[in-house]
């Protein structure tokens, strides 16, 4: 279906009084943004863009039941303040869309197309998520950011633990048949035909302070070999092609809040491509084919300025090595990023950010510059 009638469908089908009023929610962060590649094959790119940093707008509600049963919905889309529409042609493409059931007591049921417990995991420690079309962040470098059709997820009521909770998620995705993994809009199919053959988990600690969490990817749709801030505008210093492959992904992350404003958070993630399943094709690339596995970590930290607490300092690094099962040089990235942001309410903000990163392979190496300023308005 057409992403403007689905919208438009969307809309119009929770206009019924018989419902409960949804909630209307969005955000627009626009930045502009300069760019500059010193690639090894010695095509060099230096411009300047207006970037569309996964602005997005959505529709969100829950109809109480009984004393304990609620439905529930979301239909989210991202859209594009640049140009528009997206690189397919696109004015909205789908995030988020989902319908299920929430028991107090048994939790929370949801079929749709849904981010991975391990994506989400992700937000709670990476500072600079979205940033740059969705590129600076962790997603420009690692596995494991992925949004899945066909999906079932099931949420386990909170339990509290000592002076927190505790909170843990399953997602279960059939392929419908795919012998590939198939790209779809906003988001990938997996391949296989049970529940069983692709899944996401995730079991996360919170507290005031400190947040701890882990989760675990079984054959789900995965980038290796990324390329940073320009994503695939050409090739990089590999043949490889960046498909997606079938991944096992294991992340952990951590996040402290401390008294003077500190927040300090920390990913250490490995992934390895999943073996082929009966039925299954694997991967067409033959680099794909030949990697051992992938090992990721970030570090970083925000500071909001005590005696200015409008200004929020910020600064990152992450890593990404990619190894092989022969004698192919491991292919490494190192990204670091700074920023500050000045918050004018809790909806409206403006930033500005640089970094660099290097995407490394024996003697080859390529080069990304950043330096961009934005604005950011939530509702």
């Amino acid at each position: 279906m057409n992403t403007q009638l689905a919208l438009l469908v969307a809309l119009s089908s929770v206009t019924f009084s018989a419902v409960a009023a949804p909630s209307f929610y969005g955000e627009i962060d626009l930045s502009i943004d300069y760019l500059k590649e010193d690639n090894a094959s010695g095509r060099d790119r230096d411009v300047t863009e207006l970037s569309s940093n996964n602005s997005f707008i959505g529709l969100k509600g829950d109809q109480k039941l009984n004393e304990r049963l609620s439905a529930l919905y979301q239909a989210e889309f991202t859209f594009y303040g640049d140009d528009g529409q997206s690189g397919s042609g696109d004015s909205f493409v789908p995030r988020n869309l989902l319908i299920g059931l929430k028991d107090q007591q048994l939790g929370t049921l949801k079929l749709g197309k849904i981010d991975t417990p391990v994506k989400q995991l992700s937000a709670q420690v990476d500072t600079f998520n979205n940033y740059v079309e969705n590129n600076a962040d962790i997603h420009g470098i690692m596995a494991g950011e992925t949004r899945i059709d066909n999906s079932v997820v099931y949420e386990t009521p909170s339990f509290k633990v000592g002076q927190g909770q505790v909170d843990a998620k399953v997602q279960l995705a059939t392929g419908e048949g795919e012998e590939r993994i198939k790209a779809s809009k906003g988001g990938y199919g997996v391949s296989g035909r049970g529940l069983s053959d692709s899944w996401s988990s995730s079991v996360v600690y919170s507290d005031q302070k400190f947040l701890a969490g882990v989760g675990y990817d079984k054959a789900m749709p995965s980038r290796f070999l990324s390329r940073g801030f320009l994503n695939a505008q050409h090739q990089e210093v590999t043949a490889a092609s960046n498909v997606i492959a079938a991944a096992d992904n294991l992340r952990a992350i951590a996040r402290v809040n401390l008294d003077s404003g500190v927040s300090l958070r920390a990913l250490y993630q490995v992934s390895e491509i999943a073996d082929t399943q009966a039925g299954e094709k694997p991967a067409q690339d033959l680099t794909v084919q030949n990697i051992d596995d992938a090992q990721a970590w970030l570090v970083g930290a925000e500071y909001k300025l005590a005696h200015a607490q409008a200004w929020t300092v910020k600064a990152q690094y992450s890593q990404n090595t990619v190894s092989f099962k022969d004698t192919t040089a491991d292919y490494e990235l190192q990204q670091v990023l700074a920023g500050v942001d000045y918050a004018f309410s809790k909806q409206v903000k403006v930033y500005g950010h640089a970094g660099y990163l290097s995407i490394e392979q024996a003697a080859q190496e390529d080069q990304q510059f950043l330096l961009g300023t934005g604005f950011e308005y939530k509702f």
